[in-house]
């Protein structure tokens, strides 16, 4: 029991194995984030100690000189390298590449024949580039902290004077034994509030899944029309990412509109029955009743998951359900936005629904083959759809 216990606490910050692969990426896609800021800051603090001692006429430079360059290094890579949070070897090697930079940090450090030769004592080192770029497992992060303070204890005992390595000695062991405590309750509280915060996702998500599927099984024409749009709109997702001029889009944002894309006929579970399933073409009034099911959308979305979910997911969500039906020339419902007033998460809901309906049998209509379908989107690029959305759309589904 004390031995599943431990290994579970070292391994796995008390959690499950099966329950940590589940958030595995989400805890890499954190620690990207943290080299983020650690690499920025370990740059900083090595150009203001070189430009230091560079003023001061010191012979203590290149080991600043060294951290200043590869932790510039590490952050330029991690800003240009966009999709580094979907790819977790990416961030592990960059993560591991900036533990490897401080511990050559310590070593060139550590020549230094006295304590009194560096801006303070030897543990500067320890406390200004904590490894928090890698807090996900006690393990690993135990293992990095030991290989540093023993590599920077090899290195002082051989280069400085005994009382020097005395004082390395003891800063060193207590970074050891106060770190490894605090980095264990760190760590082990980050990665359980990922683990919390994925669980009640996974809930919600649920809720809301089961919603539409109300809606859909209320909607007998609309079999499966949830489940191809949203399809549809991680494949154009995919397309936007790959071009130029939508290469900045974020990784949340996109998950965002992944995740909200089936709620953007919520508002249906408000439209009776009786105009709903009609056998045949709406009239007049009866079609001014179905369009209100857009504002009825945002309006559940709003009263449903603003104290619950993230503001940015919220504001998709509602954007989403309130304007799909919008139109690229300003004639669209409800607020007859034009171009880019059109949220963009709404422009390209708008694309996916619009084929999915063309190629669907409907009461009133029989399915369009794809070729007519597309051939459709394309005559209303600029008029009811974004002109560079449509390609996009249309090369993913073709």
């Amino acid at each position: 029991m004390t031995r599943d216990l431990l290994k579970r606490f070292f391994l796995y910050c008390t959690l499950t194995k099966s329950e940590y692969s589940l958030i595995s990426p989400l805890v890499w896609i954190r620690n990207r984030r943290t080299l983020q800021i650690t690499s920025i800051l370990s740059a900083l603090m090595g150009l203001m100690f070189f430009v230091v001692n560079k003023l001061t006429h010191s012979s203590v430079l290149f080991p600043y000189l060294f951290l200043f360059f590869v932790s510039s290094m590490i952050y330029v890579s991690l800003r240009l390298m966009k999709r580094a949070e979907k790819s977790e070897w990416i961030s592990m090697l960059l993560c591991y590449a900036q533990m490897l930079a401080v511990c050559v940090y310590a070593g060139l450090l550590s020549t230094q024949e006295s304590n009194y030769a560096i801006p303070a004592t030897s543990i500067i080192v320890f406390i200004a580039l904590l490894p928090l770029s890698i807090d996900d497992r006690p393990v690993r992060m135990y293992g990095f902290m030991l290989l540093e303070s023993v590599g920077y204890l090899l290195v002082s005992y051989n280069m400085k004077s005994h009382s020097a390595f005395s004082l390395d000695l003891l800063n060193t062991a207590t970074f050891c034994v106060v770190g490894m405590v605090l980095y264990s309750v760190i760590c082990v509280r980050n990665v359980r509030e990922i683990h919390q915060g994925a669980k009640v996702e996974r809930i919600q998500q649920s809720i809301i899944s089961s919603l539409a599927e109300v809606v859909e099984e209320r909607d007998e024409s609309t079999g499966g029309h949830i489940q191809r749009t949203s399809d549809y709109v991680g494949g154009l997702i995919e397309a936007m990412r790959k071009s130029s001029k939508y290469a900045d889009l974020t990784d949340d944002y996109c998950n965002n509109i992944t995740l909200a894309a089936p709620m953007h006929d919520i508002g249906k579970i408000k439209i009776p029955d009786a105009i709903l399933n009609k056998p045949g073409r709406l009239n007049e009034e009866e079609y001014g009743i179905m369009k209100k099911h857009s504002e009825y959308g945002a309006e559940i979305i709003r009263r449903t998951m603003r104290d619950v979910e993230e503001e940015a997911y919220f504001t998709v969500a509602c954007n989403m359900a309130k304007y799909h039906h919008e139109r690229y020339d300003g004639n669209g419902y409800p607020d007859a936005l034009k171009g880019d007033e059109i949220p963009l998460e709404a422009r390209i809901m708008a694309l996916a629904d619009v084929y999915d309906a063309l190629i669907s049998e409907r009461v009133y209509k029989k399915a369009f083959p794809k070729e007519k379908a597309i051939e459709i989107l394309l005559e209303g690029a600029g008029t009811q759809f974004d002109p560079d959305l449509v390609p996009l759309f249309i090369k993913t589904v073709s």
